[in-house]
């Protein structure tokens, strides 16, 4: 099992954001990460739960990670996004954002100043669920650039 840490404005342990998409392939390999799917701005690796995005020049400006035990485990924040319950994670992670408390939304909360998207908290996501018991869990927790961050809320703002 691979053992990561998801740090804001930096990356997924060797998987840096701003890296060229070369860099980022060679770095997974590295790790052992299974290449998957492959799109024009997108690479998936790992039984299609590590995604990076990719802007028009080619570097990274998003890693998102969906919970995949037996093959890695990430922390952020000091939590296991894997084993801890989203409303948990969420908190530490406001916390860390600093300003107004967002307010818990088990659809997704991007904090703008972190870049740190929290997607999709389901108990289907859950699956260590200690004692058979599940917990609402991200589905999918990720870092990003400004470029993404602005790509986020322009989406938003035309959805609304």
């Amino acid at each position: 099992m691979i053992r990561l840490q998801l740090v804001p404005h930096d990356g997924l342990g060797p998987l840096k954001l701003g890296a060229s998409r070369q860099a980022l392939r060679a770095a997974a390999a590295a790790l052992g990460l299974a290449s998957g799917a492959t799109h024009a701005e997108s690479d998936a690796f790992a039984e299609e739960s590590v995604q990076v995005d990719y802007d028009a020049a080619g570097r990274v400006r998003f890693i998102g990670v969906a919970p995949l035990p037996e093959v890695h485990r990430v922390t952020l924040a000091g939590l296991d996004c894997a084993d801890t319950p989203a409303a948990d994670l969420f908190r530490a992670v406001a916390a860390a954002d600093g300003g107004s408390d967002p307010g818990f939304d088990p659809e997704g909360h991007l904090f703008p100043r972190q870049i740190v998207a929290l997607w999709a908290a389901d108990e289907q996501y859950d699956l260590i669920a200690p004692g058979g018991r599940r917990r609402s869990i991200w589905g999918q927790v990720g870092i990003g650039t400004p470029a993404y961050r602005d790509l986020v809320e322009k989406t938003r703002a035309r959805d609304t």
